[in-house]
């Protein structure tokens, strides 16, 4: 019989969650850094190995910026040394075990212990909280398949060159049923954001849309959210951008290019099998785009 795991306390749980999110902004706003890591063999969790004050056998410069990264990580790893032990690799694969296993089943809602048992385990690796209710609204669906969509005008004016990528997936020729990302002046970096990690949801289906849908609408316009593709490992924090009117019975969800292709949502393993949840962001801290679960956790156990 496996011996019990003792729970973290509320304060490491916290301290966590704020290690978790600082590393996973961190993995998001620094492209640059991250490829000259790669071209030298380096990984962030192995920079506190280098002494950069010996510039006989280091292989940074004292006064470089490498050097200053690499000093600004070691003030930190005595703190993450003391969060590594609270997950095991092997709960750390539990949880993407069971959350396959969840999507292998029909599309739908989560029984309420499992749905409580991902809320809890991906909030703490994800370093904040997600949740399937939020203000008393829930999906009709929380796993399903993810079909792919086209771009969206972010504003009347707006062009499929003026995309830059993955011109191939098209511009919808309407623009959102939310409206305009931006209705005039120059496009935004937020609407830019907006646009380019936007969900579909199928709102109309909602038990109360007929009777409700003004509210409904205003409520779910941009809200923040999170898609899960366990098969990958990859989470994509996004935003609802569109309401999607296709087949229920094929796809439950839809999403912009980007989502789909750095999301890795259709690649063999994953299928378009997902997980969404609403992200409990009241403060607007969470930034969207892709989040990496290998990256976040450390297997050096």
């Amino acid at each position: 019989m496996p011996a019990q795991t003792q729970q973290p306390s509320e304060k490491v749980r916290n301290l966590k969650r704020f290690l978790e999110k600082s590393k996973t902004n961190f993995y998001r706003d620094n492209d640059e850094l991250l490829s000259w890591l790669q071209d030298r063999n380096l990984k962030v969790e192995n920079l506190g190995e280098f002494d950069p004050t010996e510039s006989n056998r280091s292989i940074v410069s004292n006064n470089s910026v490498e050097s200053k990264v690499i000093n600004e990580f070691n003030q930190i790893s005595s703190k993450e040394k003391l969060l590594e032990s609270k997950i095991s690799a092997e709960e750390f694969n539990s949880i993407f075990e069971k959350l396959n296993d969840l999507l292998s089943l029909p599309a739908g809602q989560l029984e309420n212990q499992s749905e409580l048992y991902l809320e809890q385990q991906l909030s703490d690796l994800l370093g904040f909280d997600i949740v399937a209710d939020l203000d008393d609204h829930r999906l009709n669906h929380s796993t399903g398949v993810m079909g792919s969509e086209a771009h969206l005008k972010r504003s009347p004016n707006d062009q499929l060159k003026n995309h830059l990528n993955l011109l191939e997936a098209g511009l919808d020729r309407s623009r959102s049923a939310f409206g305009w990302f931006v209705n005039h002046g120059d496009i935004t970096k937020e609407a830019e954001d907006f646009e380019k990690y936007y969900f579909s949801l199928q709102l109309y289906q909602l038990q109360d849309w007929n009777t409700n849908f003004k509210d409904l609408k205003s409520w779910y316009k941009f809200r923040k959210m999170v898609v899960i593709n366990p098969a990958e490992k990859i989470a994509i924090v996004g935003v609802v951008g569109n309401i999607d009117h296709k087949n229920q019975f094929q796809h439950q969800f839809g999403a912009s290019p980007e989502v789909i292709i750095k999301g890795r949502i259709w690649s063999p393993k994953s299928q378009g099998k997902v997980l969404i949840m609403f992200v409990d962001d009241p403060k607007n801290e969470v930034p969207l785009g892709p989040i990496y679960f290998d990256k976040l956790f450390k297997s050096d156990r």
